[in-house]
């Protein structure tokens, strides 16, 4: 450090430095916390969709009628969607945390839509998971218990 007629010179300067580093530092450490617990929420999110799907595939394989309940818990401000309705969304799941899509999974195999008119679970739910025949074809309802 030099030493001038006001004093020490380099210490403003390096204080600057100090302010200017954390500064930069405060956005990207938050963003990163912010991710990883969105990314935390939509791990515990798709382990509940797949009890869902487990669910629809095992009643669809044991026929018409046959039910089952699965208890989901979903993690604090998120939800879950299940449209129903026509196209894609009859197979869907969608993942929400804080109000963004966070994902959307399809029930692949067996290739069985769900025919609820749209249910949106949040917290710990009991639904029941009922096979059906819809328009000839394997459909599965969907109800909160």
């Amino acid at each position: 450090m030099k030493l001038g007629k006001k004093g020490v010179i380099d210490l403003p300067i390096r204080l600057m430095i100090v302010i200017l580093i954390v500064c930069i530092s405060i956005p990207l450490l938050t963003n990163a916390m912010e991710r990883g617990e969105s990314d935390n929420a939509l791990s515990s999110m798709n382990s509940e969709a797949d009890k869902i799907f487990n669910a629809a595939a095992a009643v669809h394989y044991s026929g018409v009628g046959s039910s089952r309940t699965v208890t989901v818990a979903i993690p604090d401000g998120s939800e879950m969607v299940i449209p129903g309705g026509g196209g894609t969304d009859a197979y869907a799941i969608k993942m929400i945390f804080k109000g963004r899509e966070a994902g959307t999974r399809y029930m692949e195999s067996p290739p069985v839509r769900f025919v609820t008119g749209g249910i949106t679970i949040t917290g710990t739910a009991m639904l029941l998971i009922t096979s059906d025949i819809v328009d000839g074809q394997p459909a599965v309802r969907v109800t909160v218990i």
